[in-house]
């Protein structure tokens, strides 16, 4: 895959993600519950996933048994987790707070990929990330004063930031050339299982018996875009780009739900949000700067 389809393919990816917040507070307005919401959009992606695999490729799954321990930890302690400390984030704070914070996760990348490796954070990449947070705060509209803060939830919000960046950093150390839609089946039914064991324990509902039609066209809404199409497409560039570019990357998501704020529910794009677009842009683009790298002499 090319750069430029790489870029284009997270981008994408992120105006996917960018409906997350705003489906699951639509769910929460219909009745639906965190967890048994979790639990029923890991399990029918993970089917989904699994039939397409037997379909195209029956031998793939197989093969990916004896990776399932790696499967397993990228779900318990990555993707699931984090998907569960942000769905009840969402109780706690606003849509908007959320995923600002969430956004904390391409820091946490670098500063994990920089202590894997042993290698200083480049100043261009610390003024990017710095860049791009202050840009997703200004675009979501937390920097105007107005927004109240919960302290339980911003916990949960950055729970969700270290999940997320555990499993952008472990999916391209961990799996390495190995199928992302294996991957994503794995870890989509072992996410299933493990929430749905934490909700029987906890004593929440599991049953979507009494689920309105509403609540299962948002949860087939959160299964197609924010969950399958979002997470194979940013894997799809994590292995072009690299976890700490495609994290940075992606943080165009804030800046793609104030436009679907803006289109769905007639909100006004205000100059403070414009100028948090430009900052996301504009750190996005000191990223991919080219780097020099000054000739080494031969023999060093």
């Amino acid at each position: 895959m090319r750069r430029r389809t790489a870029l284009f393919v997270v981008i994408t990816s992120a105006a996917c993600f960018a409906t997350l917040a705003v489906l699951t507070r639509l769910a929460y307005a219909e009745g639906g519950r965190p967890l048994p919401l979790l639990s029923w959009r890991f399990a029918i992606a993970g089917v989904l996933m699994i039939g397409l695999l037997a379909v195209r490729r029956p031998g793939a799954l197989r093969g990916g048994l004896k990776d399932l321990p790696r499967y397993a930890a990228l779900s318990f302690t990555g993707y699931g987790a984090a998907s569960v400390c942000f769905f009840f984030s969402l109780q706690h704070i606003t849509a908007s707070v959320a995923t600002v914070l969430l956004y904390a996760y391409p820091a946490i990348v670098a500063l994990i990929e920089s202590a894997l490796d042993r290698e200083r954070i480049a100043r261009s990449r610390l003024g990017a990330i710095v860049m791009t947070f202050l840009g997703c705060a200004l675009a979501a509209g937390v920097l105007d004063g107005a927004v109240v803060v919960n302290g339980t939830g911003i916990v949960l919000a950055l729970g969700a930031a270290l999940g997320y960046a555990l499993f952008t950093v472990l999916s391209d150390r961990l799996v390495g050339d190995r199928s992302r839609l294996v991957l994503m089946a794995y870890t989509f039914a072992l996410s299933a299982l493990g929430v749905g064991l934490v909700t029987v324990i906890v004593g929440e509902p599991l049953s979507p018996v009494g689920w309105t039609p509403r609540l299962w066209f948002i949860l087939a809404l959160i299964v197609l875009v924010p969950t399958y199409a979002a997470v194979t497409l940013f894997l799809r560039g994590v292995r072009e780009l690299g976890a700490s570019q495609a994290s940075l990357v992606s943080a165009m998501e804030p800046v793609f739900t104030v436009f679907l704020a803006i289109l769905l529910l007639g909100e006004r794009l205000t100059i403070a949000q414009s100028a948090g677009a430009a900052l996301v842009i504009g750190g996005i683009a000191l990223a991919e700067r080219p780097r020099v790298t000054p000739d080494v002499p031969a023999g060093l």
